[in-house]
């Protein structure tokens, strides 16, 4: 086995096992805090600014290590802050998060991210961002039910400013999380009709999204295959044209002695 084929095996054991223990050591207590609103309420309550801080931090790691998921954390802010204020505060906490990571992979580039995610992830992300214009899959990544924290290492191929980067990031992000953070709000006030009806239309907004990008991957390939054909003739006419360009030229030689 090679050297470079070890290496990056130990590499990828080594982040499974780091990915393990964040999950386990930080994740699970931090979704244990946040699913405690009232504890949540109280924490931010006593350290003020200093709270708020420290729960954007929380969202920061949570959207950087793309294996704790963010729900909880919209909704917990939502109960606590309010809908619109929980909002704000989550969006800028992930689009930072995601900004990040944004720069880490731009620092870094592939090499980075091969150690990072699996093969299957990166072909799978790697298809998106080759079937239309950069900033078109970066808005649809942040808006559609897309792996937005995983895509988010590979923005760089963007090749955006960070500024936009994160403008892009915040405004196709913050519907999403509004409504998360709404209905943690609405849970709170024990109105669960508004909280049902908010996730009906979330499912239905997913639904379309996935049929949506289906049906354009569907069209992408149908249109690689059509011209793969047309190549394919396109070649085979030129090699038959040669093919009898050269018979012709033999029989010309043949005549002539040559």
């Amino acid at each position: 086995m090679e050297k470079k084929t070890i290496k990056r095996i130990l590499i990828l054991v080594g982040l499974a096992l780091f990915l393990g223990v964040l999950y386990y050591a930080v994740g699970l207590p931090m979704l244990a805090f946040v699913e405690d609103p009232d504890s949540l309420h109280s924490y931010i309550e006593s350290r003020g600014i200093r709270g708020l801080i420290s729960y954007c931090g929380l969202i920061v790691i949570q959207t950087m290590s793309s294996c704790i998921p963010g729900t909880p954390f919209y909704m917990a802010a939502g109960y606590v802050l309010g809908g619109l204020k929980g909002a704000l505060l989550c969006d800028v906490s992930a689009s930072l998060g995601n900004t990040f990571a944004f720069l880490l992979g731009k620092k870094f580039g592939k090499s980075l991210l091969e150690n990072l995610f699996s093969e299957k992830q990166m072909d799978r992300i790697g298809g998106y961002i080759n079937e239309g214009k950069p900033k078109m899959i970066h808005v649809m990544f942040m808006l559609l039910p897309l792996p937005k924290d995983a895509y988010a290492w590979f923005g760089y191929t963007s090749k955006e400013p960070v500024w936009q980067w994160f403008a892009i990031t915040f405004l196709c992000r913050f519907p999403n999380i509004f409504l998360y953070s709404f209905s943690g709000k609405k849970i709170g006030e024990k109105q669960y009709g508004i909280f049902i009806v908010g996730a009906a239309v979330a499912v239905l907004f997913y639904v379309v999204g996935l049929i949506y990008l289906r049906r354009k991957k569907l069209a992408n390939k149908q249109e690689n295959t059509v011209k793969s054909k047309i190549e394919s003739v396109a070649k085979y006419e030129t090699t038959e044209d040669g093919a009898h360009a050269g018979s012709e030229i033999a029989d010309q030689n043949q005549r002539s002695g040559v």
